[in-house]
């Protein structure tokens, strides 16, 4: 029994330790500096949660005008008007992933986007800026939040990555969505050399609060996306 407590200290002393981390990296760290480039698309590009897809999706007839519909959908995501029309855009093994979360598969990605605004119920977007890529769209989007109850107002520059996949009907989805706050990247294994254990251990934390967090859902008929 005393073996079993020091492993749950243990664990929950690098836990916290583990977030602390976390902070002072999105103070310190150096933004990504990812470039879109179209005819390179994910080619060379590997940063947190998004590493080039083995199998490139064909998209060359996308555009930034087709993509509109897209983009629109996401940004009324992090406006806290959360529907399932923007459910739509992802792919059912989609993933969405920021600095605390990880969700896997369109019934979690809905139940965190409508289980957000229980917390925060209004969100303005005060700026964004959209660059495309062959198989990928860059949103950098400088975002203001309300939390409920307090009435407290935080502003959150962040930077997400949508990574497009294309169904056979030709329909552009999309399969990996990581929201960079601040613009800096993931703690994961790639960019933590020597340090392998932080980002593997940062990830799997994200993926258990992703989990606890999508047990309830909010969302209407979310069980059959």
């Amino acid at each position: 029994m005393g073996h079993f407590r020091r492993a749950i200290n243990g664990v929950a002393i690098y836990y916290v330790g583990l977030q602390g981390y976390l902070v002072y990296h999105l103070k310190t760290a150096p933004p990504n500096n990812v470039q879109p480039n179209w005819s390179d698309g994910s080619k060379g590009m590997f940063h947190s949660g998004m590493e080039p897809m083995t199998d490139k999706p064909k998209l060359e007839s996308a555009t930034p005008e087709s993509r509109e519909p897209m983009v629109q959908a996401v940004l009324s995501l992090y406006q806290c008007k959360p529907s399932l029309g923007a459910m739509e855009f992802y792919a059912a093994d989609a993933t969405v992933e920021d600095p605390c979360f990880l969700f896997k598969g369109k019934t979690e990605i809905a139940a965190a986007w409508y289980n957000m605004v229980k917390f925060i119920p209004t969100s303005e977007t005060l700026s964004y800026k959209v660059d495309h890529s062959e198989d990928w769209v860059r949103i950098s989007v400088n975002q203001k939040y309300c939390l409920r109850g307090i009435g407290l107002n935080i502003t959150l520059p962040s930077v997400a990555y949508l990574t497009l996949t294309r169904t056979d009907e030709g329909k552009e989805l999309i399969i990996n969505h990581t929201d960079e706050w601040y613009g800096k990247p993931l703690l994961e294994r790639s960019n933590h050399f020597g340090f392998e254990l932080i980002g593997t251990t940062a990830r799997a934390f994200r993926r258990a609060h992703g989990w606890v967090a999508t047990r309830y859902s909010c969302a209407p008929n979310v069980r059959e996306l």
